[in-house]
């Protein structure tokens, strides 16, 4: 999600670079030069005079830039059809820090423009305040001549006068263009690498935001501890993802469109890696340890909270497992909607599972070897997808099944379907010594995990414990081998029942 939401923005703020008009910014200088507060010859003109506060002088010149009368000008200068209000929103004054100066800054969509305008600005401030200072000149030079007439002296009216007029031939000498505007090279907006950057910085802010909050009300599985909070069961075993695992489409498309259903293929022990056999013998130990109390056949159901979370592989190298160490295995498909056993072992079933429970055959004329284990596996098998076959599961012949095939063999392995998705096997669950929940990382839904226990519960169904499935990578080095030397099983042709059992044997012994 974080690098999903970081590349949607970055794309976003490339589009914006693309689609966005420039902007181009120039800069003309006006100095203010007030006059001396001592002056008291100028005292009625519209001059800038000098104050206390230095700053203020500066902020007065940078008022009168922005006037309406200073656009009205400007708009003259420019030849424009453009409105004065207009050029008004386009055009900032601001007094430069320890400085005399004013910065005129305009904007616009070229670069000649944005210069035309600021050079605009500055000349029409000036214009307009020696325009004004000059009405109120010839407002009093009329009275000023009368008073000046027979009188001399540096103070004098006559003073006075010649200087107004000397003034009146001369712009006004408190506010001059310092720097005109020049053409900018480069707009100055957009910034690529200030949006670029803003781009990356609000993905990695959404995104972050929103995994945390996808991870609060996530409905899946993402850590062991959620099942240690949920279920006060032990993880019996940790089996690792499997690159081979594929999915297969289902169904049809509804008017040749839109996505079919999936469902994964189980996968038989030839299929995995040696670090995932691992994890099925650490489950079988983990088994093994009940019947070494009582010596008797033991039932395992396996099952889990919903379909494609890895059961049907679990039962199967289970049992394969079993087998291996020298056990009689009958493995029991019990799931009539989604029958995937016999096409993960190879074999075809000539009788199903359904006639031996409507009583038509015998379990030992069901039962299918399997290869390279021989009689050691057996598998009683689904022979076609049937939905009202499930029913037969209820019927006391299910049990009377059960009990048999535990007198053929020492474990019976059961695969049995989602128990919160159908109910078919239930009656098996609670015949069964042994019951196992597998579950999927970042795939089992909570909420159907939490139907599932609530189910168990009140059938007084107690579950030994989790296989958990997608743990790391079956690609991984581990103690056992060192890196590279992992092989494909499927690669070299399977080894003889009798041989992978004293293989079995005799890695047990040095164990």
């Amino acid at each position: 999600m974080i690098v999903a939401t970081v590349a949607a923005t970055l794309l976003a703020a490339i589009a914006y670079l693309a689609l966005a008009g420039k902007t181009y910014k120039a800069e003309a200088d006006l100095l203010v030069t007030p006059v001396s507060s001592s002056d008291t010859a100028l005292t009625g003109l519209g001059l800038i005079r000098e104050s206390s506060d230095p700053t203020r002088d500066i902020e007065t010149g940078a008022r009168l830039v922005t006037t309406r009368d200073v656009a009205a000008r400007a708009r003259g200068i420019l030849h424009t059809n453009e409105s004065a209000r207009s050029l008004l929103k386009r055009v900032d004054a601001a007094p430069i820090a320890q400085s005399s100066l004013v910065a005129i800054t305009a904007k616009a969509s070229a670069a000649a423009r944005s210069r035309d305008v600021a050079n605009a600005f500055a000349q029409g401030a000036v214009d307009e305040r020696t325009a004004v200072l000059h009405r109120e000149i010839d407002s009093q030079l009329p009275a000023l001549r009368k008073r000046a007439v027979g009188t001399s002296g540096p103070d004098s009216p006559a003073s006075q006068l010649a200087e107004y007029e000397s003034l009146r031939n001369a712009p006004d000498p408190t506010l001059r263009v310092e720097t005109r505007a020049a053409a900018p090279a480069s707009p100055s907006w957009p910034r690529p690498a200030l949006t670029l950057l803003a781009g990356l910085l609000a993905g990695l802010v959404l995104g972050v935001g929103g995994a945390f909050a996808m991870h609060s009300i996530d409905p899946r599985l993402r850590r062991e501890s959620q099942l240690r909070e949920l279920f006060g069961l032990p993880i019996l075993a940790r089996i690792p993802i499997e690159r081979k695992g594929r999915t297969v489409t289902r169904g049809r498309r509804r008017f040749g469109v839109g996505p079919r259903s999936k469902r994964r293929k189980a996968l038989a022990p030839s299929q995995l890696s040696p670090l995932t056999l691992e994890a099925f013998r650490t489950l079988r130990a983990m088994l093994a340890v009940s019947r070494a109390h009582t010596g008797e056949a033991r039932s395992v159901l396996v099952t889990g909270p919903s379909p494609s979370e890895g059961k049907t592989t679990t039962a199967i190298n289970l049992a394969s497992s079993l087998a291996l160490a020298g056990n009689r295995v009958i493995l029991i498909e019990a799931d009539f909607r989604r029958p995937t056993v016999a096409e993960a072992l190879g074999v075809r079933p000539h009788i199903g599972i359904g006639r031996v429970l409507l009583g038509n055959t015998s379990l030992e004329e069901a039962l299918v070897p399997t290869k390279p284990f021989g009689d050691n596996l057996r598998a009683l098998l689904v022979d076609r997808a049937d939905d009202w076959l499930a029913e037969v599961l209820s019927l006391p012949t299910a049990s009377a099944l059960l009990k048999e095939a535990e007198s053929l063999a020492d474990y019976v392995v059961i695969d049995s379907p989602p128990l919160t998705e159908v109910i078919d096997a239930l009656p098996l669950a609670q015949q069964a010594d042994d019951v196992l929940l597998v579950v999927r990382l970042g795939y089992s839904n909570l909420g159907a995990l939490g139907r599932l226990g609530d189910l168990l519960e009140q059938h007084r169904i107690e579950p030994n414990g989790f296989v958990l499935v997608g743990v790391g990578s079956s690609q991984e080095p581990s103690y056992y081998l060192k890196p590279g030397e992992a092989r494909e099983r499927d690669d070299f042709p399977p080894e003889p029942a009798e041989q992978l059992r004293r293989r079995e044997r005799a890695g047990s012994a040095e164990a």
